[in-house]
């Protein structure tokens, strides 16, 4: 089974207000155990993933939040594979 960290994500405006939603999801591996999500998750250095994402010019660490693959599917969609 893939192994996929997912996040809810807000811009703001200029007056602090959020203007945007959006959710990312990161696959980082497969695995043939289950693994413990809370576990997983508890040590995210959230800077570090806007850094690599390249979203650390719109979106603050305080204005990230961590979600569970199943509530990103529900709001943002079921995980497809990008084409080639």
């Amino acid at each position: 089974m893939k192994i996929r960290i997912c996040f809810e994500l807000s811009t703001r405006d200029e007056a602090g207000n959020i203007d945007s939603t959006f959710g990312l999801s990161m696959t980082i591996g497969e695995s043939d155990k289950e693994i413990d999500y809370q576990e997983l998750t508890a040590s995210i250095n959230k800077e570090g993933v806007l850094r690599m994402t390249c979203l650390d010019s719109i979106v603050k660490p305080e204005d990230m939040r961590i979600i569970t693959p199943e509530e990103y599917d529900e709001k943002y969609g079921d995980e497809e594979e990008p084409p080639c």
